[in-house]
């Protein structure tokens, strides 16, 4: 047996699909008897969509989810700003609302199909790590091998536990009521809304679905007495509504509630020997800007890649890199959230009038949006090491690689995270053959970029080689070489030459 996944959440289900895509043998164990019908998580951001696009995921997404739009800042009935999404350069230019358990639904209905069955009321006791494999006990007496481990099992990670590392982190002594209401009207709003007051964040969100459906967030850490309430009723939510959020609406259903208590938490290492953490078992944060399930999809193709490589006779030493890059992420991100949920939860009335103003301020300002945009996306999530090349225009080795249009289809329609992709960039007026088809195991997809393929010169200008070179593209986006010399490339596309430069 390949590897073991422990948790089938959207993190450890994408993890077993790379896996299976690349041909290695994997189980996905699950402690719940039932799979999910309600999640916290809503939003898939542009970098994931294009990750899921790789497994031909993105059809069925597009279909049930729900662009979002922007949000508004309110008072009561008054729009006060609105801070529009600004579609950054990619071919899924939104933030994809769909609730964690509709795409759990895709993500089992893919696995099936690619035949790996999630084994419910699996739950996992023990962890014992040998030379060659890892053991793992279930509290029914099971006990299963495999070569290697995945550890994503959400925030209270038995996986964790049992490697002994620890979750560094804090409380943040938040509370807030989730609910998933239907409202009598719309809102006077497009999709989102945000009301802060001074007992913290209102939110109201788009659900997909019918028009009446949304999603409520609300800060009730003034409240006393919430840890013993199993959720809030729909008197208590309609107060909420009429004295924080827009009074004339009415709730009319209230489908599922739920109370969160913000937390913090970094894992100080991801790996011990043959098993790994991903997801929340990595990192847990307040869900500010929809980023957490997003990180755990990234992590799951930036490890199951790796540990296909492995599998198939590539060196040990190209597992190394899941840490040193996607750790520094979940950082970075946990920064961001944090200043959000500091910026939100203010008390003091002179500093909600100074953070007002300046949220006003800064949705007027141009280009403001679309840095935002382009930051909520995670499209500018990168893995380059040392500074930019001076006088070197594109992507550079680390970078996400940039989608452009070819004369058949997109570059990122080539890509995969199955397999490299090599773009071998023909000098100016240089005809040659049409862009490859799939991959062999031998090799990299290879598509040649010249005046038959880039008639426009889209590609070339985006990758800025107008004057012959290669580009290699690593399965989870990013580009792993850029440079004149195609036999470098091509060997580090078989893992040749792995360690940190992959």
């Amino acid at each position: 047996m390949g590897v073991l996944i422990v948790g089938a959440g959207p993190t450890g289900m994408v993890a077993g699909l790379v896996l299976a895509a690349n041909g290695v043998a994997c189980r996905v164990l699950e402690r719940r008897a039932q799979p999910g019908t309600s999640s916290r998580a809503l939003g898939l951001q542009a970098r994931s969509m294009e990750l899921l696009a790789g497994l031909g995921l993105t059809g069925e997404i597009e279909r049930i989810a729900y662009r979002l739009s922007g949000a508004s800042m309110m008072r009561g009935d008054t729009e006060l700003s609105r801070f529009t999404w600004v579609p950054p350069q990619s071919p899924y230019p939104y933030t994809y609302v769909l609730p964690q358990s509709g795409l759990e639904a895709v993500l089992r209905d893919r696995l099936r199909a690619a035949g790996v069955e999630i084994e419910a009321g699996a739950q996992v006791q023990t962890v014992t790590q040998g030379e060659t494999a890892v053991e793992v006990a279930l509290a029914d007496g099971r006990e299963m091998t495999a070569e290697w481990l995945i550890g994503a099992d959400g925030s209270r990670s038995r996986v964790r536990e049992e490697l002994g590392i620890e979750l560094a982190g804090r409380e943040t002594g938040e509370t807030y009521y989730l609910a998933d209401i239907v409202l009598d009207e719309r809102p006077p709003f497009q999709d989102s809304a945000m009301w802060l007051g001074p007992a913290g964040p209102f939110m109201l969100m788009r659900l997909p679905g019918a028009d009446e459906l949304w999603r409520i967030f609300a800060d009730m850490t003034d409240m006393e007495s919430l840890a013993e309430r199993p959720g809030p009723g729909v008197a208590e939510l309609q107060a909420l509504l009429g004295e924080r959020g827009p009074g004339r609406l009415r709730i009319t259903e209230v489908q599922w509630t739920s109370i969160y208590r913000t937390r913090v938490g970094l894992a100080t290492g991801y790996r011990r020997d043959r098993a790994f953490l991903a997801g929340d078992a990595a990192h847990v944060f307040p869900p500010f800007g929809g980023q957490g399930m997003n990180l755990g999809i990234q992590d799951a193709v930036g490890l199951a890649w790796r540990l296909a490589g492995v599998e198939h006779g590539a060196p040990v030493d190209l597992l190394a890199a899941y840490e040193t890059e996607r750790r520094p992420v979940a950082a970075a991100t946990i920064r961001d959230v944090e200043s959000r949920r500091r910026l939100y939860a203010l008390r003091n009335p002179v500093a909600r009038t100074l953070r007002d103003a300046l949220l006003r301020y800064g949705s007027r300002v141009p280009g403001a949006a679309r840095q935002a945009s382009l930051q909520n996306s995670q499209l500018d999530v990168g893995y380059r090491r040392g500074r930019r090349r001076l006088l070197t225009r594109g992507p550079q080795s680390g970078d996400r690689a940039p989608d452009a249009a070819l004369a058949e289809g997109t570059v990122h329609d080539r890509l995969g995270v199955d397999h490299f992709t090599l773009l071998v960039f023909a000098p100016a007026s240089s005809a040659g053959k049409r862009p490859g088809a799939r991959h062999s195991v031998a090799g990299p997809v290879e598509v040649r970029i010249d005046d038959e393929t880039d008639p426009t010169g889209a590609v070339r200008d985006a990758y800025g080689l107008r004057r012959g070179g290669y580009v290699l593209i690593r399965p989870d986006g990013y580009v792993a070489y850029r440079g004149r010399d195609g036999a470098a490339a091509r060997r580090l596309a078989t893992c040749a030459e792995a360690g940190q430069t992959v």
